[in-house]
């Protein structure tokens, strides 16, 4: 029986690049899943609003309702799964406190926490171009790693002048799986507080024992280690999660972290 997976993305250009991608190396035909693609164009809070009071309306058709949402003829019973992934975008909520909006974040994860239902919420740090802030010399990936508010306005011109993965048309399956090993040690040092390279699944495989816990402890880590005390973030991509959660320890091990991570200093992180 295939497994019809829809991607909700916030945006339609870089997103659209990251769908390709990932379908193109992971679920390639004659791969029995189906993954869709839908862009929502707007922030997950105007769909959180539309959903708060009534967690069971059909998250499929509010999206179709959307003009340009690009699933005019998909039914939710279409639907297996639906992953949400969209930007953190703190730096655009001047009007309020960033208490106000942790707060807010926090009520997203626990409305947006199962894909089977209302859809499961991945959230890239700062957004999307997450994915490409990564050098090929493992000493340097981690460079400039944390980033302050002020410069999020112009995240996306730093990614690309650092960047040595900027073309997301490129990557393959050795590529994500380079830039995997990279997010999920940086997930990691976020959560554990620690700068030990990880090799081995069993020291990650509670991340996803309850529904969207990762997710809401990296925006607990976030807030409290970064965002409130230094208005930075860390730079995390949620589609290297995504993976690790969807494919599981087989994913991990194909992302020989042993191998990726072992020579790294960790300097630039520190």
């Amino acid at each position: 029986m295939s497994n019809t997976i829809l991607f909700v993305f916030e945006g339609k250009n870089i997103e659209g690049q990251i769908f390709n991608s990932i379908k193109t190396n992971f679920f390639p035909p004659p791969n029995s899943n189906v993954i869709i693609r839908s862009s929502f164009c707007a922030e997950i809070f105007q769909l959180y609003n539309k959903v708060k009071d009534d967690v069971y309306l059909d998250i499929v058709q509010i999206l179709k309702e959307r003009q340009g949402s690009g699933i005019d003829n998909l039914n939710r019973n279409d639907v297996s799964e639906v992953h949400l992934f969209f930007d953190h975008d703190a730096h655009f909520k001047p009007n309020i406190s960033q208490e106000e909006y942790h707060q807010q974040v926090l009520k997203l994860i626990d409305t947006f926490n199962n894909e089977f239902e209302m859809g499961k919420l991945w959230i890239s740090y700062p957004m999307a171009e997450a994915i490409k802030h990564c050098k090929k010399n493992i000493n340097e990936c981690f460079f400039d790693t944390k980033m302050f508010f002020s410069d999020n306005i112009n995240y996306k011109k730093i990614v690309a002048e650092k960047s040595d993965f900027n073309d997301i048309r490129k990557y393959d399956l050795n590529t994500w799986h380079y830039l995997a090993a990279i997010n999920i040690q940086r997930t990691f040092r976020l959560v554990e507080n620690d700068y030990k390279a990880i090799f081995n699944y069993d020291e990650i495989k509670g991340w996803f024992n309850e529904n969207g816990i990762i997710v809401k402890i990296i925006q607990e880590k976030q807030y409290f280690k970064f965002i409130n005390p230094k208005n930075e973030v860390v730079t995390l991509s949620s589609f290297p999660l995504f993976l690790l959660y969807y494919f599981g320890e087989s994913f991990f091990y194909q992302c020989k972290c042993d191998d990726v991570i072992k020579t790294c200093s960790f300097y630039c992180y520190q």
